[in-house]
């Protein structure tokens, strides 16, 4: 905490100091060339009073700046000490940040001030998980200390901040006169449950814009993929399909990849828009007949692949949580295996009904799911070398994980079985 242009540097000259006693004693300090005159009191907050709006805090829908803002004036409440600021500290650069603080602008620990880590006191807070607490920091072995030599500050409570595990800043509360007596262990249990309050209010805040950087990227992609991506797209393949027409041989037969693999992207293009679509929209599972949605996407496959032999066995009637979308997750499903379980492939799908659970299972005999695909439809986090090579299966995860649905990939001996496990629902009376 150096003294920086704009702050104002607290003198440790006391003209008056004496032992408190049951009458308030004003204490004099010069703060730059004013005198302020501080009086030691009873703390307005009972440890109880304290802690629980501390706990209030973790319920509250408020900005973070907000809360922040609040466990400062609560703690300097109930420490009755000067100041209270809450800091954030990247120790490879030597950099120390108020990002809350009780004091004004021009007051000597404000929002917005930063300064060197090696210059504080909380050059140690941060490396301890235990609060660092000095009630008489001159007379406690800090006489000859950097930070204590240049700020004064014989009164000290702080405490690391953590975020996500790592290190992230402090919360401290700190003043020029020394304390009668040490902190208490309410007091020490207090600082400790305000880092731990802050922590969940930053990780928070942090989730919160990460969801909506998010969102905004999705926007973003989804645009550049329906219309930037997509219209040069549409040239290509016109351009190709003008080729093959107008030529012959290696020349019509390179066009005809063209226009195949430009066709291919523009589906993964039309997918993007249907996920985005997806995740901004709210299903609500409902008991629904499947067994309808089933058939038209098989209907479709068999429509689009003639060369998949394509076997339906399903009851007449199978009731679940489900919605709409679930004839697209099956269509996904049908098609990825049309176009990977090698020529002719053979594809089963059957609806069975347990106890509680009715299962959509699609087999095929082709050389099996790889584990790229397999950790996209169950979910799993994806590594830079193995990863699902397309944009279908995630939709079919997404749906299903809307739905309160899970999926299953059992390890068979050949081919590949994927089941989508929906909540299974009563049936209702036809009208």
């Amino acid at each position: 905490m150096s003294q920086l242009s704009g702050a104002v540097p607290w003198d440790s000259r006391v003209f008056r100091r004496g032992k408190k006693s049951s009458v308030s004693t004003p204490l004099v300090l010069v703060a730059g060339n004013s005198l302020v005159t501080r009086t030691e009191r009873s703390p307005s907050l009972s440890d109880e009073e304290a802690r629980s709006q501390l706990y209030a805090l973790l319920h509250r829908s408020i900005p973070s700046k907000k809360a922040i803002d609040e466990v400062i004036e609560i703690g300097a409440n109930y420490l009755d000490v000067s100041h209270g600021h809450i800091t954030e500290i990247d120790e490879d650069e030597n950099r120390w940040e108020v990002i809350g603080s009780s004091d004004a602008p021009e007051g000597p620990y404000p929002a917005g001030l930063t300064s060197k880590l090696s210059d504080s006191y909380c050059r140690r807070t941060i490396q301890a998980s235990t609060p660092l607490a000095l009630h008489d920091a001159g007379n406690q072995g800090w006489a000859d200390d950097h930070a204590y030599q240049l700020h004064q500050l014989d009164t000290y409570l702080g405490i690391r901040i953590q975020v996500f595990g790592e290190p992230y800043g402090t919360v401290c509360f700190v003043g020029s006169v020394p304390r009668e007596n040490p902190f208490s262990e309410a007091e020490q249990i207090f600082i400790e449950l305000a880092g731990e309050v802050l922590q969940k209010r930053l990780e928070g805040a942090h989730h919160e814009k990460d969801l909506t950087n998010r969102d905004r990227l999705i926007s973003v992609l989804n645009r550049i993929l329906r219309h930037n991506l997509r219209n040069d797209l549409n040239v290509v393949q016109g351009t190709a399909q003008l080729l093959e027409e107008r030529t012959s041989g290696e020349t019509a037969q390179l066009a005809s990849t063209i226009d195949s693999t430009t066709a291919e992207l523009l589906s993964v293009a039309e997918k993007a828009r249907e996920l985005e679509k997806l995740t901004r929209s709210v299903p609500v599972a409902r008991p629904i007949d499947i067994v309808p949605k089933v058939e038209d996407a098989v209907r479709d496959v068999r429509e689009r692949h003639h060369s998949v032999d394509i076997s339906l066995s399903v009851p007449d009637r199978a009731m679940a949580f489900a919605d709409p979308q679930l004839e697209d997750a099956v269509s996904e499903l049908l098609t990825n295996a049309a176009k990977h379980a090698g020529e002719d492939p053979t594809i089963a799908v059957e609806i069975n009904r347990g106890p509680d659970r009715t299962t959509v299972e699609i087999s095929d005999d082709g050389p099996g799911l790889p584990s790229g695909e397999r950790r996209v439809l169950t979910g799993a986090t994806e590594t830079a070398l193995d990863h699902g090579s397309g944009i279908g299966l995630v939709l079919v995860y997404w749906i299903l994980t809307n739905l309160d649905g899970e999926i299953e990939v059992p390890t068979t001996s050949s081919g590949t079985t994927v089941e989508l496990q929906l909540q299974q629902a009563a049936s209702i009376a036809p009208e």
